[in-house]
């Protein structure tokens, strides 16, 4: 590709990324969409082995690890069927994540994604505490990009007055190890609904709403180097959002 034609992509936002929404009308509590994190739900020391995830679950995501103590040189081999962007299906796969010298809090993902149950254990070294799970995010064709706008619309299914809507920038920066195993990333969202609406950022009951955001991050999403972005939608009642969609617009580095 010529330099010159490549200036003219990076310069002018890609088509919009689109997401469609709901939330459950029997509950409430933390969404994810474009993206996910599914956490193993209880903490643990790796051993002989720890099954992570569900037999069968399409996750195809990255494996990950975050710290709950200093590691001097754990070794944790994650086993499982991995799958590429290109479909490539390998059963009974590894991969090793070094963790030699990281502190408490410390994140660790694998390169490759996973489908199913996974297997973590002690491969070398001295184990320490850790959340795992599973980390899936928009990176954008595994190419560096910027978010360069966004808006969201929906149409409110119920009353709700601690709704929120953020997007989160994944990385392996600003985690907080959970002693419950949960591993919530514990880094302020790039926006936040809740902050920028100030008083008026209710879902109510029957009526529509919108969240936008122009010219907003100013700083490279490295999606070709394990970071990328998440929506997370909070809700503090049943129902909140009948339906929603989101529009997402990039451009690349």
């Amino acid at each position: 590709m010529s330099k010159r034609r490549y200036a003219l992509i990076a310069s002018h936002p890609t088509a919009p990324v689109a997401w469609a929404f709901r939330t459950p009308s029997g509950g409430s509590g933390t969404y994810y969409f474009g993206g996910f994190y599914h956490s193993h739900g209880t903490a643990f020391t790796p051993a002989g082995g720890t099954n992570v995830g569900t037999a069968n679950s399409s996750y195809a995501a990255h494996a990950y690890v975050v710290l709950g103590a200093s590691s001097t040189d754990m070794v944790i081999r994650v086993t499982g069927t991995s799958i590429t962007d290109m479909g490539v299906r390998t059963t009974s796969d590894t991969e090793d994540i070094d963790t030699s010298g990281g502190s408490a809090n410390g994140y660790y993902e694998t390169s490759k994604k996973f489908i199913g149950l996974v297997v973590y254990s002690l491969q070398s070294g001295t184990g320490a505490i850790i959340n795992a799970g599973f980390a899936k995010y928009y990176d954008s064709n595994n190419s560096a990009f910027a978010v360069v706008g966004f808006e969201v619309t929906w149409f409110g299914g119920a009353n709700d007055t601690g709704a929120n809507i953020e997007l989160l920038h994944h990385s392996s920066a600003d985690w907080t190890y959970d002693a419950g195993g949960d591993a919530a990333k514990a880094a302020p969202a790039e926006f936040n609904m809740q902050t920028v609406h100030n008083t008026e950022y209710q879902v109510k009951n029957n009526q529509p709403g919108a969240f936008k955001k122009a010219n907003v991050l100013d700083h490279e999403i490295n999606g070709h180097l394990g970071e990328g972005t998440i929506w997370r939608i909070t809700t503090t009642s049943n129902g909140t959002f009948e339906q929603g969609n989101i529009l997402m617009y990039c451009t690349l580095q």
